[in-house]
């Protein structure tokens, strides 16, 4: 285990300019002393997440990340995931996340767990970007100039175009880091691919090019389904500038029904 000797502290010679986005996609639950992520088991993951081996492209995304970060002193890592599982307990995926990455960094990068932070609330990928945003404020107190993803390649349209460029209107500049599933031998390859951008966009694309913000009927019962235990972050308290976004985003879905 690596030990985190310091708490991260802003010093004025600092230029902290990057956020690297590390959003989740499961929960990671080790089955002992020696379990790194590498076996489906340690997971809690849907049917197509075991065919895709999925749970091998988290270990690397956790692992490409600290190689961002290692890269430039002048950004901090945010992990982001709630706790999405009700058959795993009130833990986030963010925890699970960095409980992991504990076992994977090299003991010398040590210190880079001075730079990382956990987001505790996201249920989808908008909320991934948009609640590290505010997450990056109330550590920095400012907003990033840069932004890296890590991710799922087949992803990246979804978090740079929708997301990114649209939703949001950022005019930063935006990485994005991506890798694909993996699926054994025992799985058609071409009808697995086709499968996976066919589901990417009649459950993700399609919906946020009417809805960008995710607070219309079917997006939103996707986040409701992602907390169970009903958890509810307080940006709006931490980020006054954008607090009446946040609180319209969070209303107007109750008020607009997606018909």
């Amino acid at each position: 285990m690596i030990s985190i000797k310091s708490p991260f502290k802003i010093k004025k010679t600092m230029q902290i300019d990057e956020l690297i986005i590390l959003p989740c996609h499961s929960i990671w639950r080790p089955k002992s002393n020696q379990s790194c992520g590498e076996t489906p088991d340690e997971w809690f993951l849907a049917s197509f997440q075991r065919d895709g081996h999925d749970h091998l492209c988290f270990v690397d995304h956790i692992k490409k990340s600290f190689i961002a970060l290692k890269q430039n002193p002048n950004a901090i890592l945010v992990i982001s995931g709630g706790q999405t599982k009700a058959e795993a307990g009130p833990i986030s995926e963010a925890f699970s996340y960095y409980d992991l990455a504990k076992r994977l960094i090299d003991e010398c990068d040590g210190d880079l767990f001075e730079r990382v932070f956990l987001e505790e609330y996201a249920r989808d990928s908008f909320e991934n970007v948009l609640f590290l945003f505010c997450r990056y404020y109330e550590i920095v107190e400012r907003y990033p100039k840069q932004v890296t993803v890590v991710g799922f390649e087949f992803k990246r349209t979804r978090f740079v175009e929708y997301h990114f460029a649209d939703a949001l209107k950022f005019t930063g500049k935006v990485n994005y880091i991506g890798n694909w599933p993996t699926p054994g031998p025992g799985i058609d390859h071409d009808a697995y691919f086709a499968d996976l951008h066919l589901s990417e966009k009649k459950n993700a694309l399609d919906h946020f090019a009417s809805d960008p913000f995710g607070h219309k009927e079917f997006l939103d019962a996707k986040k409701k389904l992602r907390d169970p235990f009903k958890r509810y972050h307080g940006y709006e308290s931490s980020n006054k500038r954008v607090a009446d976004f946040l609180e319209v985003i969070r209303t107007v879905g109750r008020m607009t029904p997606d018909r």
